[in-house]
C-alpha cells in the first residue's frame, strides 16, 4: 500500500474513533417530583410498572449468533469454527477460520449505532486519498471497501466483514450480510 494511503487510512480511523469517543450525555438533574417518586416506588413491582416497555432494551445479539459456524462454513465452502471476540456492549465480533489452516478467514463485526460515523470517515478517506475506498453497491444502506474490509451501514449500525483466502468475496459478503441482517 502506498505510504500516503496508509497515512490517510490511519487519519480516517483516528477520526472515526474520535467521533465515537466524543459523545457526551447531558447529566440527569433530579427534580423534586423524582425525589418523592423514589420513596413511593420502593417495591420492585412498582419500579417495573413505572418503566415503559419500549425503554427496556434487550441485549444485542452476538456476532457468532448472527452467522453460525455452520452457516459460515456453507457460505465460504469450507469448514470453519466460530471464535467470539467480545469486548464491549456496543460491539460484537466473531472470527471464522478452519481448525488447522490459516484460510479461509472471515471476521464479522457489528458496531451498534456506528454506521453514520463510519461512513463519514470513509467519505473523508475518499476525499483525502481518492481511490482508497471503493463504493460497494447492492448491500445494506451504504457500503464501501478498504483493502480486505467491507464496511456496511445498515440503519444506524455498522457491519464490517473482513476476508482472507475467500474466493468470490463480493457474492459471499452479500450472503454473510443477509444472514446476519435477518437476525439483527
Amino acid at each position: 500500500m502506498h505510504p500516503n494511503a496508509v497515512r490517510s487510512l490511519s487519519m480516517a480511523i483516528a477520526l472515526f474513533a474520535a467521533q465515537g469517543c466524543s459523545r457526551t450525555e447531558a447529566p440527569a438533574t433530579p427534580s423534586a417530583n423524582a425525589k418523592t417518586a423514589v420513596g413511593a416506588a420502593a417495591s420492585p413491582a412498582a419500579n417495573a410498572a413505572a418503566v415503559p416497555m419500549d425503554a427496556v432494551q434487550e441485549p444485542h445479539p452476538k456476532a457468532c449468533a448472527l452467522v453460525s459456524a455452520a452457516e459460515m462454513s456453507t457460505i465460504v465452502d469450507s469448514t470453519v469454527q466460530a471464535e467470539p471476540h467480545e469486548g464491549s456492549v456496543d460491539k460484537t465480533e466473531c472470527i471464522y477460520k478452519p481448525a488447522d489452516a490459516v484460510s479461509p478467514y472471515v471476521e464479522l463485526t457489528v458496531e451498534w449505532g456506528e454506521g453514520e460515523s463510519a461512513m463519514s470517515a470513509m467519505g473523508a478517506m475518499a476525499h483525502a486519498q481518492p481511490g482508497i475506498t471503493n463504493p460497494y453497491a447492492g448491500i445494506g444502506d451504504q457500503a464501501a471497501s478498504v483493502g480486505t474490509a467491507l464496511m456496511i451501514r445498515t440503519g444506524d449500525d455498522l457491519v464490517t466483514i473482513t476476508f482472507s483466502g475467500v474466493d468470490q468475496a463480493p457474492a459471499k459478503a452479500k450472503k454473510i450480510f443477509d444472514t446476519a441482517k435477518a437476525k439483527m
